[in-house]
């Protein structure tokens, strides 16, 4: 079997376990409501569609900011290799799941993604702040 045929049985099996959906969202320009004031920020879709999420050497930290502390939560959510182009700073909002209900409506963010040549899966970095 040739490297590549690995790699796409590789793909097709981590696909195969991913059975939760999310969508990824990137920010858009902030508006400001004329009337009120209120500054808004659009989000654009950029994925929609099936994904897992994995605590894979997760992380839990309790920074402080502006006197209140909060904690971080690392974890990795799972897409198709070439689902999307994704940047840090995108937001991922697990939107359905078999097997967890407690996920849905969990808003992560990407922080450090970088896709390589033979992934089986795009396993983006997330933070969950909770």
């Amino acid at each position: 079997m040739s490297a590549v045929n690995a790699l796409l049985d590789g793909r097709r099996a981590a696909e195969s376990l991913m059975i939760d959906t999310c969508r990824i969202t990137s920010a858009g320009e902030p508006v400001t409501d004329p009337d009120t004031g209120n500054v808004t920020t659009t989000r654009t879709t950029v994925y929609e569609g099936k994904c897992k999420v994995q605590s894979k050497d997760s992380a839990v930290s309790n920074p402080e900011a502006g006197g209140a502390t909060f904690t971080v939560v690392s974890r990795q959510v799972h897409i198709p290799v070439n689902a999307a182009e994704i940047l840090d700073g995108y937001e991922v909002e697990i939107t359905a799941s078999l097997l967890n209900s407690f996920t849905v409506g969990k808003v992560y963010r990407v922080s450090g993604f970088t896709p390589d040549s033979f992934d089986t899966a795009y396993r983006l970095p997330v933070k969950e702040i909770v």
